[in-house]
């Protein structure tokens, strides 16, 4: 007899469910920290590194690259067949990128909070120099790292169409969205965030959805 190949769905593993979910909790996350905690903080940097909005803040927003370094590992896994080495430059840059914005993250946590509460002279120094700072250059490597790691993610899944385009389509307007509406202050931000939060939210939840795989019949 013959055998026929044709396509199904396999349902998710135990790492892409864990993965999808964890996408949905980082876009929600992302949202929540700049819709709620974002406007709180003061105006004065050295004022809102001591404050507990802060620590709150930057917290959240550890945990938020957290969930989404990981749930990057499942969308990777779900596309790595089709997407060959193009997949693994964009899965690779959207790491790193995350990896970075934790670090940043976690450095603001402990070394820049420990700074304004001892000596926030020294933090007020540190923002308002004539040139640009290391930590002022090592914020916007991690940022832009970030940003273009997780565009070239985006445009590589929507081309893929391992999930659906409504998905990378959102993340990559919120990407854009974010600095066209730095006219708007922090309120800007908070709409370019829920179109981000919302494309990685539906990402994961494509991830949890059964993906397409191969079946053999006779």
């Amino acid at each position: 007899m013959m055998a026929n190949l044709h396509s199904t769905s396999d349902p998710p593993s135990p790492l892409a469910r864990s993965a999808g979910i964890a996408l949905m909790a980082g876009g929600v996350l992302i949202f929540l920290i700049n819709a709620i905690l974002s406007p709180l903080l003061p105006k004065s940097f050295a004022e809102s590194a001591a404050s507990w909005v802060f620590l709150w803040r930057q917290s959240a927003a550890a945990v938020a690259a957290m969930l989404l370094l990981f749930g990057s590992v499942g969308m990777y896994l779900r596309q790595a067949r089709r997407s060959g080495v193009a997949g693994s430059l964009a899965f690779g840059g959207a790491f790193v990128g995350t990896a970075l914005l934790l670090a940043m993250e976690w450095g603001e946590i402990f070394l820049v909070r420990t700074v304004a509460l001892r000596s926030p002279s020294t933090l007020g120094a540190l923002e308002g120099g004539p040139s640009l700072s290391p930590y002022d250059l090592g914020a916007m490597i991690a940022f832009a790292a970030f940003t273009l790691g997780w565009l070239a993610f985006a445009i590589l899944s929507w081309r893929m169409r391992m999930f659906s385009r409504r998905g990378p389509t959102l993340l990559i307007a919120g990407f854009f969205l974010v600095p066209m509406l730095g006219w708007a202050g922090v309120w800007g931000q908070v709409v370019g965030d829920a179109v981000l939060g919302a494309g990685w939210w539906m990402l994961g939840r494509d991830l949890i959805a059964p993906g397409p795989g191969p079946v053999l019949t006779r």
